[in-house]
Formats: structure tokens, C-alpha cells, sequence
């Protein structure tokens, strides 16, 4: 079996190999992790503590904060056998599918498009499942037509992956709908893997509702969190899952066999963030929502080659670029003429296919000039 690399990948490979090219691809945050953190960090080395394993599970001292700031938010996980702390949520992802998946029974693994990680489909083909794609509803903001996600559940399917907020959408599912889809999916046995990766990254007032928060799906249901995103920590590799004991009793061997452990110094770093993350993400919060609206204006005034909506979440904008329908060849073609990395929606399945990516979790002279470069590119291919 053949694993290939994500386009996003390949795209920043490229991209690196071309001087003076400014990268809007990659949902890499460009902001510093706090000196909170870092400080500490500093603590844990000096004082001898980040040399050896952790427990397999992760520190205890972790592991209980993580516990308490669960139950604060409505969810009662277990320190002791329904807490891991992984190597960032994509470690987390592939223990998951690769303990809780019968390898040579053709299982299917049901996601949205294009509402996904692009690594979902790989990661489902290393432990043996087919990934089955949904289309979600453009001119409904991204909505889920129930009717279709029952249409495509067959006797293989295992479960259903979500990542909410949307990346690459930036859109939302409501209550109700995730209501709808825990319900069906208790009624059918199946597994649901939550992908939080950009749990607090959304700008609109209300909180994004959390389905771990109701105790009738717990039995059935995985979720996962990165640090990467919220606190700027993408290259410390920490994150962490949690369910119920049934699963995760079988995902942690896994995990073991994958890393043993998380990296203990990103243990530390976790710790910290999390003791400070109310003033940690409304800093980073009020910047990204700084850099939302710059690229939101620099967009708007490109109305004659797209359209898109304002994201609620994440930190993504997806445009739909007019007359286009191979948006590979646009980015391609982008980066090569105006030295612009973008990803293109093609990427994240057919529900994608005519929309790029834009991150403004960049620096904002990135934004800037990576606007006013894409502006030039449609410019000069309508003369």
C-alpha cells in the first residue's frame, strides 16, 4: 500500500524552492507561543524534569488539568483510563483509526466534504478502511443534508469524522444538526471522531456546541484536540484525545506503539498553555480577528473574479473563484507566476473543487502582499 503525500505538502515543498514566495497554503499560525509558556519549559529542562518517559498516557499532573477543564466544560472523562495525551491531533487520529478499525474487513469511514483534513483519507487507508465522501451544501453556508449522510451508511460503515469549526470552510455546524448526526449515528452503532482541532478559533459570540457535552453519545464517541492552532504551538507536536474506557483501553496500546509517549517538554508547554488559556486565546483571538479583517477587505475588492463568505471559525478563507474548475491548475499556476502558495479546494474533495484556501494565520505583511499579488493574477490573465 502506497501512502502519498497531502497536496498541501507538495505545495510548500514547491514553494520553498522559489525565492521570495509568500505562503498563504499551510494552516501554519505564524504568532509566537507565549513567554508563559516558553518560560516554564525553561523550568521543566533545569529542573530535570522533561529527560525521560512519561506515562504512556501522559503526565498526571497534565492529564488532571485537562480532566478539570473538561468537566468546566460540561464533560466527565476519566484522568486515569479516558485521557491520552498524543503527538498532536494527527497521532491521536491515527491511534484511533488504526486500533478501532477491523484491518481486511473493507470498513468504511464516512467524511464531509469539503469539510476535512486532507489527511483523512490516507490515514483511513493505513488502517484499512475506505474513506466515503458526504457533500456538504455550498448555498446552505456548508449545511449537512441528513438525508444524504443516511444515503450513504452501508453495512461497512465504522464512523463518521468531523472537524468543527470547518477547516477549510470556516463555517459551523449548529446544534441541531450535530444533534441529528449523534442521534442517527447512536441508533446505527458507529463510531463519531470529533477533529476539535479549532475549538476556540471563532469570532462570533455564541460558543460552538460540543456533542461530548451530552452523556448519551459518550459510549460511541472520540474526541481530539490540538494544541498547534489555539496556542500557537504547531511545532511542540501536543494534543490529546478522550472517550470512553471501552476505546480508548484499545487505542492506547496503540499509541504506545506509535511514540510510547507524547514528548514529555511539549507536556510541559501543554501545561502551561492550559493554566493560562483564557488570556492566551483572547490574545491570539483579537490578532486573528485583526488579520480576518484586512484579508476580508483586500478579498472584497476582487469581487469580480470571486466570492466567498466570511468564516465564523478557524482561520481560513475559501473563496470560489469565478470560471475556474481544476482550482490544482490555478494553484499551480499561481505559484509559479506570482509566487503565491495556496491550496486548492480540489484537495478537500469534490464538495472543494472551484474554491483555494487562503490562512490568514500568517503574518499580516503575508496577507497583504499575498492579496495584492493574487489581485495582480487575475488582473493580468483578463487583459
Amino acid at each position: 500500500m502506497e501512502i502519498t503525500l497531502s497536496t498541501i505538502k507538495k505545495i510548500e515543498m514547491a514553494a520553498q524552492k522559489l525565492p521570495g514566495t509568500i505562503s498563504l497554503a499551510q494552516g501554519t499560525p505564524s504568532l509566537r507561543s507565549d513567554n508563559i509558556i516558553r518560560e516554564e519549559v525553561i523550568k521543566a529542562i533545569k529542573n530535570n524534569k522533561a529527560d525521560k518517559y512519561s506515562p504512556v498516557a501522559g503526565l498526571v499532573e497534565l492529564r488532571c488539568l485537562i480532566s478539570d477543564n473538561l468537566t468546566k466544560s460540561g464533560m466527565d472523562y476519566d484522568v486515569e483510563e479516558e485521557i491520552i495525551v498524543t503527538a498532536g491531533a494527527i497521532e491521536a487520529l491515527s491511534a484511533t483509526l488504526l486500533s478501532l478499525i477491523n484491518a481486511g474487513e473493507e470498513e468504511e469511514i464516512i467524511i464531509l466534504t469539503p469539510t476535512y483534513y486532507t489527511n483523512y483519507r490516507e490515514i483511513c487507508r493505513m488502517a484499512g478502511a475506505t474513506a466515503i465522501e458526504v457533500i456538504l451544501d455550498e448555498e446552505k453556508d456548508w449545511s449537512l443534508n441528513i438525508n444524504e449522510l443516511k444515503s450513504k451508511i452501508t453495512k461497512k460503515t465504522k464512523g463518521i469524522i468531523i472537524c468543527n469549526p470547518n477547516n477549510p470552510t470556516g463555517s459551523i455546524l449548529s446544534k441541531n444538526k450535530l444533534l441529528e448526526i449523534g442521534d442517527l449515528a447512536r441508533k446505527k452503532a458507529l463510531l463519531l471522531i470529533f477533529d476539535d482541532v479549532y475549538q476556540n478559533l471563532y469570532y462570533k459570540k455564541e460558543k460552538v456546541f460540543c456533542l461530548a457535552r451530552e452523556s448519551r453519545f459518550k459510549d460511541n464517541l472520540i474526541r481530539i484536540v490540538s494544541l498547534s492552532k489555539d496556542f500557537a504551538l504547531s511545532g511542540w507536536r501536543i494534543g490529546f484525545l478522550h472517550g470512553p474506557k471501552r476505546l480508548v483501553s484499545k487505542i492506547l496500546p496503540v499509541h504506545d506503539n506509535l511514540i510510547n509517549c507524547a514528548p514529555v517538554v511539549s507536556q510541559y508547554a501543554a501545561i502551561a498553555a492550559i493554566k493560562n488559556k483564557d488570556r492566551i486565546i483572547s490574545e491570539n483571538i483579537k490578532e486573528y480577528t485583526k488579520r480576518k479583517s484586512i484579508m476580508e477587505e483586500l478579498l472584497s475588492g476582487m469581487s469580480r473574479f470571486l466570492s466567498f463568505t466570511p468564516p465564523k471559525g478557524t482561520y481560513y478563507f475559501f473563496p470560489k473563484i469565478f470560471g475556474v474548475n481544476n482550482t490544482l491548475d490555478f494553484s499551480i499556476n499561481l505559484l509559479k507566476k506570482n509566487r503565491i502558495a495556496t491550496v486548492p479546494g480540489s484537495e478537500f474533495g469534490p464538495g472543494g473543487e472551484g474554491h483555494i484556501r487562503l490562512c490568514f494565520g500568517r503574518p499580516e505583511k503575508d496577507i497583504v502582499n499575498g492579496m495584492k499579488r493574487l489581485k495582480q493574477y487575475f488582473t493580468n490573465k483578463t487583459r
